[in-house]
């Protein structure tokens, strides 16, 4: 007999508050004990409303109209307050922000287990688990504030997994952090899922959906505020319904599916390297597939290396109060017209190199040198007020959230202009222009409010780019994005460096990199470990592993068949693998 549901959505619906259409529509949905289900859909599918009604922060919390029944092991969320619930349903944001509030990162952990009344020595228990799961080993006594926001995110994991809730529901929970750290973090919760049988559901936009794929035993798909599809992974991903989603497929499935298509076979779909792996040698080893060696391996893209240096930094040492060393020692250039991808591990010291070269912090030695090329001077970043390097160096935070103040888009573009004395005239222009760039043209009088995460992103990247500063840092641009949202952004960033402008990214997305960077520089633990085109940094599997960072899935594949096969470890799309096949023998 099959065990009872312990969440139920039965016809609901939901519409938030001032909106004119449902959020959620109709949903009927079944999660029964130990399962783990992904919500994968685009941005503004409904996964985050989904979510919201699990532990009763819809209705309570989020006004609106809710048709029909959520039942948490036979509780409405109608009747019980979201304080009783999350003994049951503990929810993780996608903002770790709002859930991390003590003094310690240890205080935050236990402060479920404390709650709920568990003993001292089985809350010191749960609280080494947590926290040695999501590699927070020697921060225990920090404050969560002054740790990275990958950090913070592991943090709020942390204190959701100490609980050991009957479900654990987690919105977009490891976007925020390093490959390898969101492999560790989903191998903790399937772990508590296993020995206690906890039931798991995440939200997934695209950015990580390798890593969620894998994870899950279930998958459903959302769009439009509908359930679309509700299914084992592998079926879910052979339909390429994600990909015409805008989510997209994983590296490693788009190959496969590619590959039954030309040689006609029935290949399984594939959810890890390994297995992926297996199937290529599988048709190498029997000649459907082989190597070409008649034509030169040309999949290398057109990178960009400028000739003139915009942005140099010497020495750059940075130890924060509570004696933590950042950063030591850096060398770091810019030249002019490229686009840069900053990846390291979280809390390696990117965002406070980045906050360094924009002024906003100054390096803690005095022989450390930073300086800025521009209008034809020599600026000195670290004797400049980062007011006075603001029209020429800026930074984009990693949550737009942070930026954004301002009733309306317009209004926000506008806001630093006016601050620097810009008159209604010019700031007219520029904004304009600033939205144009961006192609939020018509957005002028759009509530920030209601903006979607990309349209915000968009937002606060132009709320800088309209002071037209030479060299720009985006941290995270398109962390919580799917995949077509991400590639028009990453499109329009690319634009904007053909154009003049010096673009820095900090990002955990190697596909992204890939495709879009000319530079890449590998930061760990407070030094630059890595640099040089995204071929040439990727390559070097063994150095990025060490420091807890993945190539693309290609290039993983190419690692595994270079000895045999001669794959070129500088292989990191499904393109460029497919260039070296020749398909040898099509089944009928």
């Amino acid at each position: 007999m099959k065990a009872e549901p312990v969440l139920e959505l039965r016809d609901v619906t939901f519409t938030y508050l001032n909106r004119d259409k449902p959020s959620l529509r109709n949903i009927n949905l079944r999660i029964y004990p130990g399962e783990l289900v992904a919500v994968i859909g685009p941005l503004g599918s409904g996964k985050s409303t989904l979510l919201r009604t699990f532990n009763g922060l819809i209705p309570h919390f989020f006004p609106g109209e809710l048709k029909g029944e959520v039942l948490i092991k036979g509780m409405s969320t109608k009747e019980h307050e979201p304080i009783e619930l999350a003994q049951h349903v503990a929810l993780v944001l996608d903002d770790p922000r709002l859930q991390i509030f003590n003094l310690t990162v240890e205080d935050d952990v236990a402060f479920g287990p404390l709650n709920i009344g568990l003993p001292y020595e089985e809350t010191l228990k749960r609280i080494k688990f947590a926290i040695k799961a999501t590699r927070l080993e020697g921060l225990e006594k920090k404050h969560p504030k002054e740790l990275s926001g990958g950090q913070q995110q592991r943090v709020a994991i942390a204190g959701v997994l100490a609980l050991r809730p009957d479900v654990i529901a987690m919105d977009e929970p490891i976007a925020m952090l390093d490959p390898i750290g969101k492999s560790e973090v989903l191998a903790a919760i399937r772990e508590l899922n296993e020995k206690y049988g906890i039931t798991c559901i995440i939200s997934e936009s695209g950015a990580d959906l390798e890593e969620v794929v894998e994870f899950s035993k279930r998958v459903i798909v959302m769009d439009n505020g509908q359930i679309i599809m509700d299914d084992d992974p592998r079926e879910v991903l052979k339909t390429r319904l994600l990909d015409e989603l805008g989510v997209g497929l994983p590296q490693i499935v788009d190959l496969v599916l590619r590959l039954k298509e030309m040689l006609g076979e029935n290949l399984p779909i594939p959810l890890t390297i390994k297995e992926a792996v297996n199937i290529i040698k599988d048709l190498l080893s029997r000649g459907a597939l082989r190597v070409r060696t008649d034509t030169p391996f040309e999949f290398k893209r057109k990178r960009f290396r400028g000739s003139e240096i915009v942005l140099e930094a010497k020495n750059v040492k940075y130890t924060y109060p509570d004696g933590t060393q950042a950063l030591r020692g850096v060398d770091f250039e810019l030249r002019k017209g490229e686009l840069v991808a900053l990846i390291g591990q979280n809390g390696s010291g990117k965002s406070t190199l980045a906050m360094n070269l924009v002024g906003a912090l100054k390096p803690t030695n005095r022989d450390a040198r930073i300086r800025l090329y521009a209008d034809g001077r020599e600026i000195d970043v670290i004797k400049t007020e980062p007011a006075d390097l603001i029209t020429h160096i800026n930074y984009v935070f990693q949550n737009p959230e942070v930026m954004l103040f301002s009733p309306t888009v317009g209004e926000e573009v506008g806001f630093a202009l006016k601050m620097i004395g810009a008159s209604p005239e010019e700031t007219k222009v520029k904004v304009k222009e600033a939205l144009s760039l961006l192609g939020l043209t018509g957005y002028e009088d759009r509530p920030i409010i209601d903006l979607t995460l990309n349209l915000k992103t968009l937002v606060a990247i132009a709320s800088v780019l309209v002071l037209k500063p030479e060299v720009l840092i985006i941290d995270e641009p398109t962390s919580g994005l799917d995949r077509k949202s991400a590639n028009i952004l990453m499109q329009i960033l690319r634009d904007l460096t053909r154009q003049g402008n010096t673009i820095v990214i900090i990002t955990h997305d190697m596909k992204l990199v890939y495709e879009y960077c000319d530079y890449v520089v590998l930061i760990n633990d407070g030094k630059i470990l890595l640099k040089g085109t995204p071929e040439e940094v990727f390559s070097k599997i063994d150095v990025l592993k060490a420091a807890y960072i993945k190539p693309p899935q290609i290039t993983e594949i190419a690692s595994h068949l270079l000895e045999e096969y001669k794959i070129p470890l500088e292989v990191c799309t499904v393109d460029d693998f497919l260039k070296m096949m020749e398909v040898k023998v099509r089944c009928q």
